[in-house]
Parts: C-alpha cells; sequence; structure tokens
C-alpha cells in the first residue's frame, strides 16, 4: 500500500482524525516519482533543489513564490507537476491523491 493509499484510508477510517504528515516520506514520494520521469542528472538536481526549496520555506510570506519557481523549472514536466499540486500541495478536504 502506497503512502497516499494509507493517507486516503486513514480519512476513511478516522474521518475526524487531522493527518501529520512525515517531511521524509513525502520527500521520498516525490524524489521516486521524479526519478521516474526527470531523466537528466542535471534536470533532476534542479527539480529537487527547487522542491527542497518549497518544503524547506520557513516564510508563509515567501511560500507562493518558492512554488511558483518550482513549478517553472518543472514546466517540461507537466505529470510532475499535476503529481506534486495533486498529492503534496493542494489540500482536499482530508483526502491526498
Amino acid at each position: 500500500m502506497t503512502d497516499i493509499a494509507k493517507i486516503n484510508a486513514i480519512s476513511v477510517v478516522f474521518p475526524e482524525a487531522c493527518n501529520i504528515l512525515c517531511h521524509f516520506h513525502i520527500d521520498k514520494n516525490v524524489k521516486a516519482m521524479c526519478k521516474m520521469i526527470v531523466h537528466l542528472r542535471e534536470a533532476w538536481d534542479q527539480v529537487m533543489g527547487a522542491w527542497e526549496s518549497v518544503v524547506d520555506c520557513s516564510d508563509e510570506n515567501q511560500l507562493q513564490q518558492h512554488v511558483e519557481a518550482f513549478q517553472v523549472i518543472c514546466s517540461p514536466w507537466p505529470v510532475f507537476i499535476d503529481y506534486v499540486n495533486a498529492n503534496w500541495l493542494i489540500p482536499r478536504h482530508g483526502q491526498i491523491g
């Protein structure tokens, strides 16, 4: 069962529960998807650097700038952008994925 499937199952079994997501596991999932889609090492390094800027952003006011920069860098891989948005960046009322 994938991490996203587990998160979705929790929201069904425990609908009032709040999920606390693990940075390590989210990062692991994003890296795995990136490896499947982004094949050039230099591009992969750039994409993952931009992703780290998003998740390590300590200023909520600058978060949108980091997300926009991430999306520009990832523009050659719209499937990857869609994956990250749908699963990790855009909240979905108690469900992820």
